[in-house]
């Protein structure tokens, strides 16, 4: 489904840029018909046929006028071929055309992507989660609602969606059904409890690591079906308690 969005608005940004080079064209072989069925009393079809093949005229049976209109044809069709094609690589190589193609390449590489991790949520702790994964090389996905960042993330090369991952659109796009696990990382412990139900119902065998801001809500969440559950406030208290354990004998030792 996402394939064919993006499809289609590549063809709709190249059918924008073509759109007057088309029309103008169109008018030109209007008018070149009409005057070929003037000079030589042609059918139109026969004039058509002449604007597009120029070789199959025979001079030595054509007017002198008729030589010289053809001429004419023939460096007209030459020029709209060069705007047209000027039209089709301005559009490639403008920065929407870019962002075009970047977008349909992306989505053609998720569709193909297997065994992989979602990640929802590029906060701090996705950033970090993500940053490990890319140290460790494990294929993932991003769902981000921000859209300036997903284009910025996108430009980068990563593989990333726009929408919400509460959406069950959104997370089947990510290929939800052939990942091997999710990590739910919004900074919202009511997102989180819902995207962990949702993923699980349209994936039982997923594996499921959810963060929590609220001790409250991190029962709620491991019993929606979570398999694991982060508390990054907690988990920082924890090893900052560690630190001070570790550092305080030899405080006590140089007393």
């Amino acid at each position: 489904m996402a394939i064919r969005i993006q499809v289609s608005r590549a063809l709709t940004l190249f059918l924008r840029q073509l759109l007057l080079p088309v029309s103008v064209f169109a008018g030109f072989n209007v008018l070149c018909v009409l005057v070929y069925m003037r000079l030589e009393r042609l059918r139109w079809p026969d004039a058509l046929f002449w604007i597009t093949h120029p070789h199959s005229i025979d001079y030595t049976r054509v007017h002198e006028s008729t030589k010289l209109f053809s001429l004419f044809v023939y460096l007209g069709v030459f020029a709209f071929q060069i705007w047209i094609a000027e039209r089709v690589l301005a559009t490639i190589f403008r920065r929407q055309g870019k962002e075009a193609w970047k977008s349909m390449l992306n989505d053609v590489t998720i569709d193909k992507l297997e065994g992989h991790f979602i990640i929802c949520g590029y906060g701090q702790v996705g950033r970090t989660a993500i940053d490990q994964l890319q140290r460790i090389k494990i294929p993932f996905v991003l769902i981000e609602t921000n859209e300036g960042l997903y284009r910025e993330l996108l430009k980068d090369g990563m593989l990333v969606i726009h929408g919400d991952a509460k959406r069950h659109d959104v997370l089947l796009t990510a290929g939800i059904k052939r990942a091997i696990g999710i990590g739910v990382l919004i900074d919202n412990d009511a997102d989180n409890l819902y995207i962990t139900v949702t993923a699980r119902a349209l994936n039982p065998s997923l594996k499921i690591i959810t963060r929590a801001g609220q001790q409250r809500y991190a029962s709620a969440i491991r019993n929606s079906g979570a398999d694991e559950v982060i508390i990054p406030e907690y988990e920082g208290g924890l090893m900052t308690g560690r630190m001070i354990e570790k550092y305080y004998p030899a405080s006590r030792t140089l007393d």
